[in-house]
């Protein structure tokens, strides 16, 4: 079958590699369409090393194959995968804390944007309604549910979003859905596309990263801080987020950096001020129902996010246009038609 690998900079190949033989909880799936994520980026980019790196997470498609111990699930049968699944066995999870759990079956260490995929059933949730792009935006989308939901943001409370990728975006909306009376957004001019969604979705403001004083201009409109920080952006962008937030407030974290991700900042102001850091980290995946319930009512709508599509045979190009068409590309699906 065919698969997608990448090296720094952005050197693609598409290999022909052998599929693997089912264990007998183990599903065949053939691809439909897998999204683009920025951690493809940064390992196209940042993260040299001697072996290339599979591409791709964010996937859905059929199933083809089922293992002799899967009963629940069957050949063309449309499903959306789990990268990141918990089996349950750990004493993490046996003391009810899932998220803890670290007996993890890993369906992204080998490449999902590729013909076929082998993952665990317990990864599968049955798609018998989206899109296969719309399929692959359910990833990206738990992560966002993850980082709101770990801001406990409250009624009329007031958000600010460090950037407006897929997941901010989403967050944006996530935000608003949850009772936020406003919500700002900081991102960098280029990003037209971005930005245009951004007020689509019911941000009061942007806050242009490139050519504002971020901390400057949120203090000035809100001179009392935020209640919630949403960072999807860099780790250099968290010192702005800290300082723009209240007394007493939360900055949740979901952003990294191969290449510069040392951050200071105040500890004495963090401490007067009782701020809360808090990381996420979707790992192992959660809330992927709540996802797709999510995009089947459109409440996050497929339509608004996916910019470009390519074929698996031009992946180089869909990486290449993700990293440099600021202006235009919110989210990029790789479909294995015509692979």
């Amino acid at each position: 079958m065919k698969a997608a690998y990448v090296k720094v900079p952005f050197s693609v190949e598409i290999r022909d590699i052998p599929i693997s033989q089912l264990a007998s909880e183990e599903v065949l799936v053939r691809v439909s369409a897998c999204g683009v994520c920025g951690t493809d980026l940064h390992n196209a980019r940042d993260l040299a090393r001697e072996e290339a790196m599979p591409l791709g997470h964010e996937f859905c498609g059929l199933i083809e194959k089922t293992g002799s111990g899967v009963t629940d699930f069957r050949p063309g049968d449309k499903v959306i995968v789990e990268n990141h699944t918990a089996l349950g066995r750990s004493a993490a999870a046996k003391n009810g804390d899932l998220a803890g759990s670290t007996d993890l079956y890993v369906t992204m260490s080998q490449p999902c944007m590729a013909e076929f995929v082998k993952t665990h059933v317990l990864a599968l949730h049955r798609n018998p309604h989206l899109s296969a792009a719309a399929g692959a935006l359910a990833e990206p989308l738990t992560v966002a549910l993850d980082l709101v939901e770990s801001s406990d943001i409250g009624l009329g409370s007031t958000v600010a979003v460090f950037g407006a990728g897929p997941i901010g975006l989403m967050a944006l909306k996530l935000a608003l859905l949850k009772g936020a009376a406003q919500a700002v957004v900081i991102q960098p001019s280029h990003s037209k596309a971005r930005i245009a969604l951004a007020r689509k979705l019911g941000a009061q403001r942007v806050v242009l990263s490139d050519r504002e004083d971020v901390a400057r201009s949120l203090k000035e409109q809100f001179p009392e801080g935020f209640d919630r920080i949403l960072v999807t952006a860099p780790p250099s962008a968290l010192p702005a987020a800290i300082e723009a937030a209240r007394f007493g407030g939360i900055v949740t974290f979901n952003g990294i950096s191969y290449a510069n991700p040392q951050v200071s900042f105040d500890a004495n102001a963090f401490h007067f001020k009782r701020l809360q850091l808090r990381a996420t980290h979707s790992i192992p995946n959660l809330r992927f129902p709540m996802a797709i319930a999510l995009l089947e009512r459109k409440d996050i709508d497929a339509a608004d996010f996916v910019t470009h599509t390519y074929p698996l045979k031009e992946v180089s190009q869909a990486l290449l246009t993700a990293e440099h068409d600021k202006a235009h590309v919110i989210k990029v699906i790789v479909t294995m038609e015509a692979a």
